[in-house]
């Protein structure tokens, strides 16, 4: 399984927010690390852009990013929210993570027209 369990979603305009569960036999966790996984960043990346594709219609490509930051790691078993913002006239993405009240990551992508 590549993408985690929607529990819950919520579409306002260009604003998309998204109750994940993520099971313990997620691709990503194999491997990375061996006996203490953690969700990598480029899982946290593909999601963000297959769920502005999926939920918000987009299909511009990823071009980069301004800015990513990980504050904290993202178990197997966790309830995660993901909140992705399309800001269109300047071609970006806004994403962050949480885990409960904790910002888990945040970043700015940059989608080529």
């Amino acid at each position: 399984m590549m993408v985690p369990q929607v529990l819950r979603k919520q579409r306002q305009d260009n604003h998309l927010t998204l109750d994940l569960i993520l099971p313990a036999d997620l691709f990503w966790f194999k491997g990375h690390f061996p006996g203490q996984p953690i969700l990598p960043g480029v899982a946290q990346i593909n999601w963000v852009m297959h769920y502005a594709g999926q939920e918000l219609g987009l299909s511009g490509r990823f071009g980069g990013f301004d800015v990513v930051k990980f504050q904290q790691p993202v178990m197997p078993q966790q309830q995660i929210r993901l909140a992705i913002d399309w800001l269109a006239e300047k071609n970006r993405l806004i994403f962050s993570y949480h885990v409960g009240d904790r910002q888990a990551s945040s970043g700015k992508i940059i989608l080529c027209p």
